[in-house]
């Protein structure tokens, strides 16, 4: 395999990497803690360094949209579409001021209490999902738990009629496939298109909530304020649309790839069968050894060093979780799955002012998922090996075939 970081990192993009990252990954720690990109800017590889830009105030996130004339290329969104106001007003692409307001107010409505209180009916809709696939004695994971699941979830939260989920899946999925750094311009075309459905969609929705109020994450947004602040309408209608597509793809590619590197590692499923309570130990385990979020972007504030690498002002910096996660200067044997392990402490939810709004939730969905469906199911095979989603950055299966017994 070829040794050069630049062509290295350009292999991540591939189908073969796409299935397994994590060999091109230890290449590049071991290359550099930071590498130039071919691309344009630079990719930070090592836990340590990681973590550290993460928490760091001398980086914020990219702007998620270019205007015309922009000093950092030409437009790859229409700058007057509705998916450029959208990805302009979520709080994933927000810094400073606007991001501490922004995040302040949804996190009013999105707390650790507001989770607890959905545990019952997670738990209620774990047992639904699996009683057929128990009963029939196979099941597709993905497309009958791993989505379902955090997909019923976050439309219940925010107040989306269940009769109107798929069509919100289906927005949410072609929208996504644009987070991707490689995404491609018909990726890009058809999100547009996806989101000159769904804006007007979210709008009339909060609309009919203006008139008959109810008790859902929207109408708590519609509501909420701070200090005298309010969310506008277009901040409400973009967030809304991130939360519905970070609610259920994170927590999607998270049961999928978790249960698959179980069923591939026997010995460490047997043992959380054994010992049921260190659940949550493994959820996070899970999430170290295979991230279904691998990089998330950062721009320096103003140039400065890492590791003796001068980062120029505005220049893009990709922030490579999954490779991180698998540092041995961070941890010792990365490569192997240890649900025991003590300490695992993953970066997959990032860190610092942008650390996931919705990792609690992910985690709680999770360990329902797995918890239910093991002691449900005292025997679980892979009937086939999976294909992986042609995406890097929210990484996934496509299918997931087991056998129950």
């Amino acid at each position: 395999m070829a040794s050069d970081p630049g062509v290295l990192l350009l292999q991540l993009f591939t189908p073969e990497a796409r299935a397994n990252p994590y060999p091109i990954y230890a290449q590049l720690r071991e290359a550099a803690p930071v590498i130039r990109s071919p691309m344009g800017g630079w990719m930070v590889t090592r836990y340590e360094q990681v973590d550290r830009v993460l928490r760091s105030s001398a980086f914020r996130t990219p702007r998620g949209y270019r205007d015309v004339n922009d000093p950092a290329g030409p437009p790859l969104f229409d700058p007057d579409g509705l998916l450029t106001l959208h990805r302009r007003n979520w709080v994933l692409f927000q810094s400073g001021e606007a991001h501490t307001r922004l995040r302040k107010l949804i996190m009013k409505v999105f707390t650790p209490r507001a989770v607890r209180a959905l545990v019952p009916r997670i738990d209620a809709l774990v047992d639904e999902l699996l009683a057929p696939a128990i009963e029939r004695g196979t099941m597709e994971v993905v497309a009958e738990l791993a989505y379902p699941l955090p997909a019923t979830v976050i439309c219940e939260l925010l107040g989306i009629p269940a009769a109107d989920r798929e069509r919100n899946r289906a927005w949410a999925a072609v929208v996504a496939a644009t987070i991707d750094p490689m995404n491609t311009p018909a990726q890009r075309t058809a999100a547009e298109q996806a989101m000159a459905e769904w804006d007007p969609y979210i709008r009339a929705l909060l609309a009919d909530k203006r008139t008959r109020p109810g008790t859902s994450l929207l109408d708590d947004m519609l509501a909420v304020e701070d200090d005298g602040a309010r969310l506008t309408e277009d901040e409400i209608a973009a967030n809304a649309t991130f939360l519905f597509l970070a609610g259920h793809e994170t927590t999607t590619g998270l049961i999928g790839n978790g249960l698959y590197a179980m069923l591939k590692h026997p010995a460490q499923l047997s043992l959380l069968r054994e010992r049921p309570a260190m659940l949550e130990n493994a959820v996070e385990e899970l999430l170290r050894f295979d991230s279904p979020v691998q990089f998330a972007p950062r721009v320096a504030i103003e140039p400065l060093e890492i590791e003796g690498v001068t980062i120029e002002k505005e220049l893009p910096l990709m922030i490579a979780l999954g490779c991180a996660n698998h540092d041995p200067r961070r941890f010792e044997r990365p490569d192997e799955l240890d649900l025991a392990r003590q300490d695992p402490k993953p970066l997959s939810f990032g860190g610092g002012p942008h650390y996931c709004v919705g990792a609690a939730l992910a985690r709680v969905e999770t360990a329902a998922a797995f918890g239910k469906l093991i002691a449900r199911a005292p025997t679980i095979e892979l009937e086939a090996e999976p294909a992986w989603r042609a995406v890097l950055t929210l990484r996934g299966l496509q299918e997931l075939r087991v056998r129950l017994a």
